[in-house]
């Protein structure tokens, strides 16, 4: 495991489980304009092969498509009352941004994990924060969210890179595969699905298991 405090991010790596995850700020304060609203995000990788995968960038011109590229629906993680976590705006602004507090790392001898929370939405009527962990396994993966604080709804994401699926399991909400896209350079979008997990409790667990 490492967790590299400068840049904000940590690797996992057991077994055949790569995990990178994002515990870092949007960007520098003084220059945050390509930041995308990715607090708590995270990709997996199974024997070299990329599984769970942020939705990517395939342009930079202000519209529709680079503010949902930038959003937080298109990436790893928790999106409350359909707001971004970080407010992100034209094609290269953000204004009131999420800070991640707490980061911790440990090891118990095969198993990894991995915690943080985020205030990005506690700009909200009902102050949440979002409050995430990680524990990796040879495998499995289990993705645990706590949100604190009053919301009318929210959504946990998580995009498969084309062709590719994991086994699942949904604790305190109810998941759906639905289509998505990838974009994993400029210029090029990509078909695939995405597991999308509706939380009907404010702890939300997600297992993910592999042969």
């Amino acid at each position: 495991m490492q967790y590299l405090k400068d840049s904000g991010y940590a690797r996992l790596a057991t077994g055949p489980a790569l995990l990178l995850a994002d515990v870092a700020p949007v960007g520098p304060d003084y220059l945050p304009g390509h930041a995308h609203a990715d607090s708590l995000s995270f990709e997996l990788s199974l024997h070299g092969r990329r599984v769970l995968v942020n939705g990517g960038t395939s342009t930079y011109q202000a519209g529709s498509e680079r503010l949902r590229q930038r959003g937080t629906a298109a990436h790893n993680t928790v999106e409350v009352d359909g707001q971004d976590s970080s407010e992100v705006w034209s094609a290269f602004r953000v204004a009131r941004r999420a800070r991640v507090h707490d980061v911790t790392n440990s090891r118990d001898g095969s198993a990894l994990f991995l915690s943080a929370h985020h205030d990005g939405y506690h700009r909200l009527p009902g102050r949440v924060r979002h409050h995430r962990s990680w524990r990796l396994l040879p495998g499995s993966l289990e993705v645990s969210d706590v949100l604190s604080g009053r919301f009318g709804f929210a959504v946990a994401n998580y995009l498969f890179a084309p062709g590719e699926s994991l086994q699942w399991q949904v604790e305190g909400g109810e998941g759906r595969l639905e289509p998505a896209t990838w974009q994993p350079r400029f210029g090029q979008s990509l078909d695939t699905l995405r597991l999308v997990v509706r939380f009907t409790d404010p702890r939300c667990r997600v297992l993910f298991s592999w042969s």
